[in-house]
């Protein structure tokens, strides 16, 4: 947003030789940031008035001609192609070295003495476009192609500065429009200069109308049917209009601004915008029907607006109509039926506010984005349409002489003003800006933005005025930031906050996340993927997994994300299908969060590891076993202790039925984590027929939780050495594993150490139905050295033990 320096002048001041620069800086430090400065004057620099004073012909081109341009202590010799050249008249010469926008378009260029078509020429006489300058008000209409910049009318000395005799001495200051989005009210040179006084500690002078309005006479007709959407909708009547071009002190301004001259109506509407930042619009009264009414558009309504585009509108586009069209989508753009043109003789000047959600949203459905909606869309005071109202019909009166109100203001509202109080509690604001303020001082900085201040002992009632919106000023932190910056954040001594000095409390979770990724990565040579929390039905169903357990996203961004995973396991199944393009071995893992619907108000949300092996089919035999190895060595790890593997209990369709496993804890039973192959069904629907994969998923969050260091027993290395002996036996493929594994471990509880089972083996030699497991067993005392007289009664335990289970033992 483009803010002048001599329009702020209008109400704060700022003396003349204030610096531009830091004027800017300060602006940033305090209120937005200011991205640059321009000096009006600087853009033209080395372009100067000339009067022409012969046009010969070109030699050597029909639509050149050659004139003899005086530029003030010289006459010299300049080439131009200008339709409307004559002698005697005044033109705008850019000198060799400054800088013009070719016809109007495109980069700056710097311009040099030249040769066109053969011949020289000293410079270049200007059109307007081409140096940013609109035609004077009063010189001659301009017609044909390639119209010249005509300075006539202003009878100005040649060889004067062109910003000199254009009273081009301006500064603008150029505002990220995104520092400003929670503002609504610095939307306009009024709110700006509000802040520059309360930052320059210089006087505000608040505008006041000197219009009066009549008590009888003509006034619109207003419906709002949308009270919601509309919450004021104020309208006036002037007649006796002439359509004319703006006077110059508008056409200034407006440029300024950033904003073209158009005629002097529509002219003084975005004067006001600029000024306050309040959007208006004026109808041609003639042009609409009996009165206005504020509804939503009806079903496929259509309307042409002002920059000749046909929209079709739907029910939720709130518009101004009449009793038979649509005038204005409301907040946006108005309508070509409506539109002031040279024939217009009256106006309904419409000063209206409407709700911010419904602006924005109806811009973005039908594309068109305006300075109107930039305002509207956030949260503009209903006040301000008063203030505006009465402004734009000061300047309608200025701008239009002979122009007549033609009766009272309409004004329907459909709000209440609320009055917003905040507590504050100086010592907490001192405290959290640190530093000591003093009440009176604190009072005055807010009287300075017009916020009231009434001090009560400890505490301040501060009144919020209601063009800061409570987006923007809501609880008492609120305050604090606004009286942080207005006393100047540099007027704060930067010092650390007074802490004891301790060491952090450990996040256990994250330090074990840690442990266990160098776990994975380095120990157990695993690859860590990362995937989305997301995947779709087609996948689930792909996975087994029945729909009703898993939270569906109402906003997906694709078809491929419409659900939250309850699983790791199905979007790693598709990182094996894609590694497998390069790959027939290899180990992935993640670490992730999986949220489960459990008909309640959250999903249970919670931290899970999923580790995968992936072998060819043909190798892939073992697969469940090293992926239960994997999960022994990270619960050992991590020190878990207290746990057992027994036949997988909870349901988990994409599993194996047969190669489906379960630690739990002892204590309670709660599941930790759970060892499988692949379903070979889940393996067929991502087309993974070709391998086998054992896959583990362990609940971390819930091992977290269940790690209890408190209870953790330390002992001392054994003084005297065991023996260690294998037992090979051949029992049936329905055994399970775990039950021999108890068998042998309980034969003698405090002689057997460890039971460890290295190999199972089914194939030559073994009966069909048959299966041979190999077991290490430690067996010591923790008194003395076991003699083979005292190991020998152990080993024939064990053996009955495992012959009672059906087994027979090898070797």
């Amino acid at each position: 947003m483009k803010i002048s320096l001599n329009w702020l002048r209008d109400f704060v001041e700022i003396p003349a030789d204030t610096d531009p620069q830091q004027l800017a800086k300060l602006f940033t430090i305090h209120t937005a940031e200011v991205e640059g400065v321009e000096s009006q004057g600087e853009a033209m620099n080395k372009i100067v008035v000339g009067q022409i004073q012969e046009i010969h012909p070109h030699p050597d081109a029909d639509k050149l001609r050659v004139t003899k341009t005086s530029i003030g202590k010289e006459t010299v010799q300049i080439v131009c192609g200008g339709s409307n050249l004559s002698e005697g008249m005044y033109v705008a010469v850019a000198l060799p070295g400054s800088q013009v926008r070719w016809h109007g378009q495109g980069d700056l260029i710097t311009l040099q003495e030249t040769k066109i078509r053969g011949v020289e020429s000293f410079g270049m006489i200007c059109a307007g476009e081409e140096i940013g300058v609109d035609q004077p008000t009063g010189d001659p209409a301009i017609e044909g192609p390639n119209p010249i910049l005509d300075l006539s009318a202003l009878k100005p000395t040649p060889g004067t500065p062109l910003a000199q005799i254009l009273g081009k001495d301006d500064t603008i200051l150029t505002v990220d429009n995104k520092s400003l989005t929670h503002r609504p009210d610095l939307w306009g040179h009024y709110g700006i200069a509000r802040e520059v006084a309360a930052i320059t500690n210089k006087h505000f002078k608040a505008h006041k109308s000197e219009v009066t309005f009549p008590t009888t006479g003509t006034t619109p007709d207003v419906q709002v049917k949308e009270k919601k959407l509309c919450p004021r909708y104020m309208g006036v009547l002037i007649e006796n209009i002439r359509i004319q071009p703006s006077p110059d002190w508008v056409k200034k301004r407006l440029h300024s601004a950033g904003y073209r001259s158009i005629n002097n109506i529509v002219d003084a509407t975005n004067y006001v915008m600029a000024e306050f930042g309040q959007p208006l619009h004026a109808f041609d009264s003639k042009k609409v029907n009996t009165g206005v009414i504020v509804r939503t558009a009806k079903k496929d309504e259509k309307i042409t607006t002002l920059d000749g585009v046909e929209r079709t509108l739907n029910k939720d586009t709130l518009v101004i109509a009449d009793h038979e069209k649509p005038l204005a989508i409301a907040g946006i753009m108005g309508g070509a039926n409506s539109e002031v043109d040279d024939q217009t003789t009256s106006i309904l000047i419409e000063a209206a506010n409407f709700q911010p959600s419904s602006i924005r949203k109806t811009s973005v459905k039908i594309g068109l984005r305006t300075e109107a909606v930039q305002r509207f869309e956030k949260s503009l005071d209903p006040h301000l349409a008063e203030q505006a109202l009465h402004r734009v019909c000061e300047i309608i009166l200025q701008v239009s002489p002979g122009a007549t109100i033609a009766g009272p203001v309409t004004d329907v509202r459909n709000f209440k003003t609320k009055v917003n109080t905040i507590t504050l509690d100086i010592k907490k604001l001192c405290s959290k800006i640190g530093k000591e303020i003093a009440p009176e001082e604190i009072a005055r900085l807010l009287h300075t933005i017009q916020f009231g201040a009434e001090i009560k002992g400890k505490k301040i009632k501060v009144t919020v005025p209601t063009f800061r919106p409570l987006k923007d000023i809501e609880i008492e932190d609120d305050i604090v930031e606004e009286v942080a910056r207005l006393h100047g954040y540099d007027n704060i001594e930067p010092k650390l906050p007074e802490l004891p000095i301790k060491l952090p409390l450990e996040n256990r979770e994250r330090v074990q996340k840690h442990v266990l990724r160098r776990l994975m990565s380095l120990g157990l040579g695993f690859s860590e993927v990362y995937n989305y929390s997301f995947y779709s039905l087609k996948d689930i169903q792909k996975t087994l997994l029945p729909e009703e357990l898993h939270e569906k996203i109402e906003n997906f961004l694709s078809e491929d994300q419409t659900h939250l995973r309850v699983t790791l396991v199905t979007n790693m199944l598709k990182n094996v299908a894609h590694n497998l393009k390069n790959f027939d071995h290899f180990k992935i893992y993640e670490i992730g969060h999986t949220y489960q619907d459990l008909q309640e108000y959250f999903p249970i949300e919670e931290k899970k590891i999923c580790g995968m092996i992936v072998k060819p089919k043909k190798e892939g035999t073992n697969v469940f076993y090293d992926a239960k190895g994997a999960v022994e060595a990270i619960l050992g790890s991590l020190r878990i202790a207290g746990y057992e593997m027994r036949k997988g209990e909870s349901l988990c369709t994409y599993a194996h039925p047969n190669k489906y496993s379960g630690y739990f804890l002892k204590k309670n039973g709660e599941e930790l984590a759970k060892v499988f192959e692949v379903h070979p069904l889940v393996l067929k629907n991502f087309d993974l027929e070709k391998v086998s994969i054992g896959c583990f998923e362990i609940n971390f969050t819930r091992l977290m939780q269940s790690a209890d260091r408190s209870d953790m027993k330390y002992k001392p290395l054994p003084k005297f050495p065991g023996t260690t002996f294998d037992i090979s036996v051949l029992v049936d493929t329905k055994t399970e594993v775990g039950t021999l594994q108890k068998a042998i471990a309980t034969t003698d509880k405090q002689l057997i150490k460890t039971v460890e089972l290295f190999d199972i083996y089914q194939g030559s030699n073994i009966p069909e139905g048959k299966k041979s497991l190999a077991f290490k067993v430690v067996i010591r005392a923790d008194d003395r050295t076991l003699t083979e007289a005292e190991m020998k009664p152990v080993h024939e335990k064990i053996f009955a033990s495992l012959k009672n289970l059906g087994g027979e033992i090898r070797a």
